[in-house]
């Protein structure tokens, strides 16, 4: 017990996990500021859309005139011509409901909008809007209207809820990695480069317990850096943003079907996922640090490890396989929102699994180490 305190208080107290803490700070308040800065670029943005949108329908008519004035009789080019025209009129008309209180009547049009394409679509009509997008959306808005919560921007958000998951989305995808590996890359390597672990072999302990007191420091560090993280993104987020609703729905895609999640079930798994992840880098550290005894040996080893991991994920998109793959939430938002052919949780039993024994092989190791 006393060299757990010994291994936690020499990290919390450390100038590196200050300026960490200082830098986390300083990335969610920027984070927050960059949304206020950009507030009025939403607005703006749906503009520019419609603009986009409207150029590709322009340019789709006169195709369409072109083909008629040669071929007055093609009933087909004629409805397609009727479809182009019916969304342009449905853009000008959306363009006078962009302000926030008239979020109803903008996704009813951008809904009647999607029907539209689609079915234009269907019949021959060439559009850059996917079907896969225009279901999305078709299915989003529908849902909004049914919950009568107003849309927000994914990227500049500043609704409490939405915001959390901003800072949340930013955490799991790396951000957790990279920073935990800063704090305890060296934990256990440095004892090695400093010559220290010899002053620790010859204390009146168990060798094991070099590893276990690391070992669940280094957890409790990432749960103090996890809230901190919330603690600081929740006042950050109350005071300058605005209210929202935790069960603003996130679209996802299982077994090629459209579900939802609300934002906080989504930050529930993503923390989950990623908790888990770390727990296992922690063994993974150890373990290398006692085969290289080297800070940048150790760390270039766990990196190269996590992207060749990671890499499988990619390659190799047979479904069962997620059961065996301890590496795939090193970006976890896409193995959340896109389950087709697995779910989410698969990979969580064999992280515990590799944790276990990754653990268990580093308290052999150093049971065994001697004395230099």
């Amino acid at each position: 017990m006393k060299l757990l305190s010994f291994e936690l208080n020499k990290i919390l107290f450390s100038k590196k996990f200050v300026y960490i803490l200082l830098g986390i700070v300083i990335g969610v308040a920027f984070l927050m500021a960059r949304n206020i800065i950009f507030e009025s670029y939403i607005e703006k943005d749906a503009s520019e859309r419609i603009d986009e949108l409207l150029e590709i329908n322009f340019a789709n008519a006169k195709i369409h005139q072109a083909i008629l004035d040669n071929d007055p009789d093609n009933e087909e080019e004629a409805e397609l011509r009727r479809l182009n025209s019916a969304m342009v009129n449905n853009l000008y008309e959306t363009r006078n409901f962009l302000a926030p209180n008239q979020f109803r009547e903008k996704l009813r049009l951008e809904n009647e909008y999607y029907s539209i394409a689609k079915e234009y679509k269907e019949k021959g009509g060439e559009h850059t809007i996917t079907f896969q997008e225009i279901s999305h959306s078709l299915a989003l808005n529908e849902k909004l209207l049914d919950s009568d919560i107003p849309p927000e921007h994914e990227t500049y958000s500043r609704a409490f809820p939405n915001f959390i998951k901003q800072v949340v989305d930013l955490f799991v995808n790396l951000g957790v990695i990279i920073i935990f590996l800063l704090l305890i890359g060296e934990i256990m390597s440095s004892e090695f480069e400093n010559r220290t672990i010899n002053l620790l072999f010859t204390q009146p302990l168990k060798r094991t317990q070099i590893i276990t007191s690391k070992f669940f420091s280094s957890i409790i560090l990432y749960v103090i850096t996890t809230l901190f993280l919330l603690v600081v993104t929740a006042i950050i987020g109350y005071v300058f943003g605005y209210q929202g609703t935790f069960n603003y729905p996130i679209l996802m895609e299982v077994n090629q079907s459209i579900e939802f999640l609300t934002v906080a079930e989504y930050i529930q798994i993503a923390l989950t996922v990623v908790s888990i992840s770390v727990i296992m880098v922690v063994s993974l550290c150890l373990l290398y640090s006692l085969f290289f005894k080297h800070t940048l040996a150790t760390l270039f080893s766990i990196l190269v490890t996590l992207l060749l991991g990671y890499g499988l994920t990619t390659f190799i998109t047979w479904g069962p396989f997620a059961w065996f793959n301890p590496f795939q939430y090193l970006l976890p938002e896409e193995i959340i929102l896109f389950q087709n052919g697995r779910v989410w949780y698969q990979g969580i039993p064999i992280m515990i699994i590799l944790t276990l024994v990754f653990y268990f092989v580093a308290r052999q190791m150093v049971k065994n180490s001697k004395v230099e």
